[in-house]
């Protein structure tokens, strides 16, 4: 799932400038024009993603945005392939964050500084506790959430199975092979495909929402034609397949119902359960060539990024 364009278009006069006069002050430094390039098509959409937030003036502008903005990052598709973005294409924008305080603070036109803390890069993986994963399932498993159901099937497909954002989102019921006790990614990165294990928990909550929760969201569907929808596994409250940012929020919501204050404070969205289960596999002994295997990694070496996490975790 990929999509066709990104949001660049900025409506504030400030704004317009601002972006215009950045550009300059790159190409007056001296880097290439590629870079220049680059760098002004990130600061646009960056200020474009503030004005959605209904922030015009850098008066208005706040800290938290940026954190708001690099999870926007973290859960835009790519617009050339499946997937999301890359790692080192998400620091470009990190980059471009840095030099834009910098041209803030050299030029005077704000006194904003943006501070280096909020521009952590994303090499290094972050993962959850088992502890906290627990919270996540308790929150999502409450008799009183209507949708405890879809919703901890939401997280048996990200940790439990270790999906992608994308992969999950692109799920479809065929994809559930219960005989065999088998997911099966039909487009994973790279359009790779592959066949994922399903415990019996997962299993179990996936047939239960199944023939429950996701039958009643289907009929609650306001166009009764069929559709490809009718295919999705996982659905949203309008009875269509559920977006990646629709079951982002879903998270955001369920972690914030946690009796977890650590927890509470955390930033993380969906990539971050595939993460998590790929240390806590670690530490419970799987082989890191299975893991690979597991998460649809290209290349060991992906995988061995988690192996510090894990040993972070025992000391």
């Amino acid at each position: 799932m990929f999509q066709k364009s990104v949001n660049r278009e900025i409506k504030s006069n400030q704004f317009r400038h601002l972006s215009e006069s950045f550009k300059e002050w790159l190409e007056t430094l001296g880097y290439k024009l590629r870079t220049v390039k680059l760098y002004h098509w990130n600061v646009q959409e960056f200020l474009a993603f503030l004005e959605s937030k209904h922030t015009i003036h850098l008066k208005d502008f706040r800290h938290q945005q940026i954190n708001d903005y690099l999870e926007y990052l973290q859960h835009r598709p790519n617009c050339n392939k499946t997937g999301g973005l890359s790692p080192g294409y998400i620091n470009k924008h990190i980059t471009m964050l840095r030099l834009l305080s910098k041209y803030l603070q050299f030029t005077g036109k704000a006194n904003i500084l943006i501070k280096p803390q909020l521009l952590k890069t994303t090499e290094t993986a972050t993962y959850l506790t088992k502890t906290e994963i627990q919270a996540l399932y308790q929150a999502a498993k409450d008799e009183n959430n209507l949708y405890n159901q879809r919703d901890t099937a939401m997280l048996d497909i990200f940790y439990g199975c270790g999906l992608r954002a994308s992969e999950g989102a692109a799920l479809n019921l065929s994809d559930l092979l219960f005989e065999k006790n088998l997911l099966y990614v039909r487009k994973g990165k790279g359009y790779r495909e592959r066949y994922v294990p399903m415990s019996k928990q997962v299993k179990a909550d996936l047939q239960e929402y199944i023939i429950n929760q996701r039958a009643h969201l289907l009929n609650a569907k306001q166009s009764k034609a069929p559709d490809e929808s009718s295919q999705a596994l996982l659905l949203g409250r309008g009875g269509i397949r559920w977006s990646v940012q629709g079951m982002y929020h879903r998270l955001q919501l369920l972690k914030n119902k946690t009796n977890n204050e650590m927890l509470k404070q955390k930033s993380f969205g969906l990539h971050i359960l595939r993460h998590s289960i790929a240390t806590h596999l670690l530490q419970d002994g799987m082989r890191l060539e299975n893991i690979a295997l597991f998460l649809g990694h290209k290349s060991i070496e992906t995988t061995q990024k988690y192996t510090h996490l894990a040993k972070e975790e025992e000391c």
